[in-house]
C-alpha cells in the first residue's frame, strides 16, 4: 500500500485524528478551523486539522518531504523528522 492510499485510509477512518472509524472530518463550509489561523504542524492538535490546513488552504509547507501526508507526526507518517 503506499503511502498516500495509507494516508487517505486512516482519514477516513479517523485513526489519526482519535476519531471513531467512520467519523466524518469536517468539510471546509463546516470546519472549526480558518485559514491562515495556523500557518505550522506544532501548533495543530489533530490529522485532521493538518488535512484542513493543507488540502483546503493550501498550506504545502506541512508536507515537507513532499509525500502528500501533511505533518506526518500526527498523520501517521512518522519518519519525517523535519519540524515545521
Amino acid at each position: 500500500m503506499t503511502r498516500l492510499a495509507l494516508a487517505i485510509l486512516v482519514l477516513l477512518t479517523g485513526a489519526a485524528a482519535g476519531q471513531t472509524p467512520g467519523t466524518v472530518l469536517p468539510r471546509p463550509g463546516n470546519s472549526p478551523w480558518r485559514c491562515g489561523e495556523k500557518t505550522y504542524c506544532t501548533q495543530m492538535t489533530s490529522c485532521a486539522e493538518a488535512m484542513f490546513h493543507f488540502r483546503t488552504c493550501g498550506l504545502v509547507r506541512l508536507d515537507g518531504d513532499r509525500d502528500g501526508v501533511p505533518c506526518e507526526r500526527l498523520c501517521g507518517g512518522g519518519r519525517s523528522t523535519r519540524r515545521r
